[in-house]
């Protein structure tokens, strides 16, 4: 996703509630995803690891995400589309409302 959007929730509780939906979709070794205060980052760590950077701001009724930086494994590209589609699920599962796909084809090889 390039964008999404978090409805009555914050970064934190979004965090929490992305792992605890990482896990239940059994993804746990695989993804993983962090925030520093400042940035959301998502991280697919097999056979080289992909990274997506989303800058947040607080909205009113939640916040939102926009993606601000990527870099994506050489071994991912050919499995880009089923890295979105188990992003998408997880965003989708835990009430994000999404935008256009992050994982672009202009991604930086790492």
């Amino acid at each position: 996703m390039k964008t999404f959007f978090v409805p009555g929730t914050s970064v934190g509780q979004f965090v929490d509630r992305v792992q605890q939906e990482i896990q239940v979709q059994g993804f746990q070794d695989i993804a993983s995803v962090h925030w520093d205060g400042r940035s959301l980052v998502v991280r697919f760590s097999w056979m080289g690891t992909s990274t997506l950077t989303y800058r947040t701001k607080e909205q009113p009724t939640g916040f939102s995400a926009e993606l601000v930086g990527q870099r994506m494994s050489a071994f991912h590209a050919p499995f880009k589309a089923g890295f979105e589609e188990r992003f998408d699920r997880v965003l989708a599962n835990v009430g994000a409302r999404t935008g256009q796909p992050a994982l672009s084809k202009n991604s930086s090889a790492v």
